[in-house]
C-alpha cells in the first residue's frame, strides 16, 4: 500500500470523539422513544380503567382468581367486591357505581351517630327503608326470584312473573343483561336465567325501573 493510500484511509476513518458523539445521540434517541412508548402506556392504562366495557389490561381478583369484571359469577361475589374496594377503589365506583352510594350513605349514617354521640345529644335515628305493607299481595301481581348453586361454583338467579305486569321478557332479558354484565336466558317455563347471584341486585332495581313493581310484590325464595 502507498502512502497516498494510507492518508486516505486516514482521512475516511472516523475519529474516536466523531464515535463517542454518534453513540451518546443514538442513546438520547432511544431514551426519548422509550419515554414516549411508557408515556403512551400509561395514557392507555388509564383510559382503559375509565372504561370497563372493553379494557386491554386485565385485572385478577385475589379472592376468586377471575377477572375483576366476572367476579359475580364466583362463588365469593361479596368478598371481591370488599377486596376490590380496598385494592382498586376508582375500579370498584366503576364497576359498581350503586354499591358504593350505599357505602356512602352508611358512612355519612355513622358518622351522625358518632357526632350525636360525641355531643352528647338525643339521637335522631335517620330515616329508615320503608317497609313493606302488612297487607297480603295478591298472587297475581307476586314476582319471585330464586337463586341456586350450580357446579358448586357457580350461581343461578331464575326471575319469574315478569309477565304479571306485561314486560315483555325479551327486551328485559337485554336490559337486565346490559344492566348487571350477566348471561341471560328464557327457560321452558317463562322465567328468566341469570349468571350470577343477583338476588339483592335485582330486589332493588326493579321498583326503580318499573313504577308498577312495588317492594312487597318481589319476594326471593330460599336457595
Amino acid at each position: 500500500m502507498s502512502d497516498s493510500d494510507d492518508d486516505i484511509f486516514k482521512k475516511k476513518k472516523p475519529s474516536k470523539m466523531k464515535i463517542e458523539q454518534q453513540q451518546k445521540q443514538q442513546q438520547q434517541q432511544e431514551l426519548l422513544q422509550q419515554q414516549k412508548q411508557l408515556k403512551q402506556e400509561f395514557n392507555q392504562t388509564e383510559q382503559q380503567l375509565h372504561n370497563p366495557k372493553h379494557p386491554k389490561l386485565v385485572i385478577y381478583c385475589r379472592i376468586c382468581t377471575y377477572p375483576v369484571e366476572f367476579c359475580s359469577f364466583s362463588k365469593t361475589p361479596r368478598e371481591c367486591k370488599q377486596w376490590l374496594k380496598i385494592t382498586f377503589k376508582e375500579l370498584y365506583a366503576i364497576l359498581y357505581p350503586e354499591d358504593l352510594k350505599i357505602d356512602l350513605e352508611k358512612e355519612a349514617t355513622l358518622q351522625l351517630i358518632q357526632q350525636h354521640m360525641a355531643q352528647k345529644i338525643p339521637l335522631v335515628q335517620p330515616p329508615l327503608k320503608k317497609r313493606r305493607k302488612n297487607g297480603k299481595v295478591p298472587e297475581s301481581e307476586m314476582i319471585y326470584i330464586k337463586v341456586k348453586e350450580r357446579n358448586k361454583n357457580k350461581f343461578i338467579t331464575t326471575l319469574s312473573g315478569l309477565e304479571k305486569h306485561g314486560l315483555d321478557l325479551k327486551e328485559t332479558s337485554k336490559k337486565i343483561s346490559k344492566k348487571f354484565g350477566c348471561g341471560s336466558s328464557i327457560n321452558e317455563k317463562g322465567a328468566l336465567e341469570l349468571q350470577g347471584d343477583l338476588s339483592v341486585e335485582l330486589e332493588e332495581w326493579l321498583p326503580k325501573e318499573y313504577p308498577t313493581i312495588k317492594e312487597e310484590m318481589i319476594a326471593i325464595q330460599d336457595k
